[in-house]
Order: C-alpha cells, then sequence, then structure tokens
C-alpha cells in the first residue's frame, strides 16, 4: 500500500519542488496534491492557461525524476450557496480539474457546495448540488478523471459543536453517488469528518465497497471538531478503522490530511523530522491493514 500525504500547507512552507522532496525523503511514495488556500506567490490557478499547463508538466516531471507520484489531489472548495456555474471560486474549482490532469493525476476529490447555504432545516443540500455535480460528469469524462465525493459536515453557526452530515452516512453516500449512474464518482472517507458527526469511521467503511472507496483522508480528532491530528493523537479506534478497510479488501492509498501536525513545528529545526515521523505512523497504517487482509485470507 503506497503512502501519501495532503501537501497543504507544505507547498505554502517550503515551496513547490523543495516540498515534493521533503515528502520523499521522508519516506512517501506519493502526494495528495492540494488546489486550494495557495499563497498569493503560489496561487497556480490563475495563472494563463500556456502557464498553468507548463507548470504542471514541470511538476509531474519533477516528481518522476526522484521517484514520487501524484495518485490523488483535492480541488478548490470555495464555491458557495448560487455561486455554481457564475463565480471566481467555480472557475477555479473547473481550472483545479484540468491541472490534476494535466500532471496525470487519476482522480480528485470536490466538495459538495455547502458554505453560505441557508441555514434553513428543510433546506435540501443534496438536492441543491445535484446540477453541480451532473455538471461535472462531462468535464470529468474529457479529462479521464474520477471525481471522489467525500463525506462533510457542515456546522451550524449556533455553536462549534453542532455539526450535521454531508453524505455523512455510507448509506447517504451511497445512494447519493449511483443514483448519477455514472462511473465518474468514487467516494473518499474523511475518518475525522465522520466522527464528528457521530459516525463510526469503521462503519462508514464497511457500508463501501473496494471499488468505489478509492481515496481515504487519514487524520485523528477529539470526536469533537475536525482536527486534522496524526493518528494516535486523539480518540479514533485506529485498531477498529485498519480492521475496516482489510474486510472490505481496501486498495486505495494510506492517505494522511494532517495539516494541524506538521505545520505548528520550526521549518528548519523539526519540520523534515516531523514529516518523518508521520510518515512512520502511515506505514505502521498501512502494514496492519495488510497484515489483516493476510488473515482474513487465511481464515
Amino acid at each position: 500500500m503506497r503512502l501519501t500525504i495532503d501537501f497543504y500547507p507544505i507547498g505554502n512552507l517550503l515551496g513547490y519542488e523543495r516540498g515534493i522532496e521533503e515528502c520523499a525523503k521522508a519516506g512517501f511514495d506519493g502526494i495528495d496534491y492540494s488546489l486550494f488556500k495557495m499563497q498569493p506567490e503560489n496561487d497556480i490557478l490563475h495563472l494563463p492557461d500556456e502557464e498553468r499547463k507548463a507548470f504542471a508538466y514541470e511538476l509531474r516531471n519533477y516528481a518522476e525524476k526522484i521517484g514520487i507520484s501524484f495518485p490523488q489531489a483535492h480541488s478548490d472548495f470555495e464555491t458557495r450557496y448560487g455561486e455554481i456555474g457564475n463565480s471566481v471560486h467555480y472557475d477555479n474549482l473547473l481550472r483545479s480539474l484540468e491541472f490534476a490532469s494535466w500532471m496525470g493525476i487519476p482522480q480528485i476529490v470536490v466538495h459538495t457546495v455547502k458554505y453560505g447555504i441557508p441555514e434553513d432545516d428543510d433546506f435540501d443540500v443534496l438536492a441543491y448540488n445535484r446540477p453541480f455535480f451532473s455538471g461535472l460528469i462531462p468535464i470529468a469524462e474529457k479529462l479521464g478523471l474520477k471525481i471522489g465525493m467525500e463525506n462533510l459536515f457542515h456546522k451550524k453557526p449556533n455553536g462549534i459543536y453542532n455539526y450535521v452530515g454531508v453524505l455523512g452516512t455510507a448509506e447517504e453516500m451511497n445512494a447519493y453517488r449511483d443514483s448519477f449512474n455514472s462511473d465518474v464518482f468514487v467516494t473518499c472517507c474523511d475518518v475525522g469528518h465522520a466522527s464528528v458527526v457521530g459516525v463510526d469511521p469503521a462503519e462508514f467503511i464497511r457500508g463501501m465497497s473496494k471499488d468505489k472507496l478509492t481515496m481515504l483522508h487519514v487524520q485523528d480528532t477529539d470526536c469533537k471538531a475536525d482536527k486534522h491530528w496524526l493518528p494516535y493523537m486523539g480518540k479514533h479506534d485506529w485498531n477498529a478503522i485498519t480492521s475496516a478497510l482489510a474486510e472490505i479488501g481496501y486498495e486505495g492509498n494510506m492517505n494522511l490530511e494532517v495539516l494541524h501536525f506538521y505545520d505548528r513545528f520550526p521549518e528548519k529545526e523539526l519540520m523534515q523530522s516531523a514529516l518523518c515521523h508521520a510518515a512512520k505512523v502511515a506505514r505502521h497504517l498501512a502494514d496492519e491493514v495488510e497484515a489483516k487482509k493476510a488473515a482474513l485470507a487465511k481464515s
């Protein structure tokens, strides 16, 4: 199983080439390329098309040279209610998809549009998003991309711990994803998002099939808020999570999304050590999954 790590905010902290190099040195096989919240000096989405394309090929060639890949990506997710099809944020999303295809990335996470939605209990977020996702099908087919729907949360304005799931259960995810009748759509499970809306991450995983659960965002939390800590720093049951991944025969990457672990270390003194430790934790989890798969095969 390949070890991968979310590139936000590594690229912002270290720059693109050095960030890729440090991930490779730490022991990661690949990078989950982040196309959101870029610093102005690194904002590749607003480059002219030819410059953006040239930069994508430059990064792709550099990564190949040092032996690291880009097996998945995360699109820009700032599109708000009322902006689908007619905003800078929506244009950034489309540029994200195009850039990922130029980099040879096979799959990319796209969030449900949830920012700015009416705070009305009767408002149907998923119905509102149906034209949004439908419109992405021909674009993804043309670019040769799979689009990962992610289990999300929506934070109500009356309290930080009052979360509502958006595609928050396996049943809701499966029903919504499959309702489009398109092979373009797969699932990304963020184990932290599951926990903060009161869903057992292991049960969410068990509700998936290995051909549809193709991406992970692996992080730990206090089960109250979206923390993005390194596994074993919070309250998740990692034995249960690795068992669930083994049971469904998960074949994707062990992908860490742990920005609030390494982003606080001093860059020069401790950043590389933090990334190395993160890679060791990812390797432990991946080995646990593979060992449990082997045990199940023998039973």
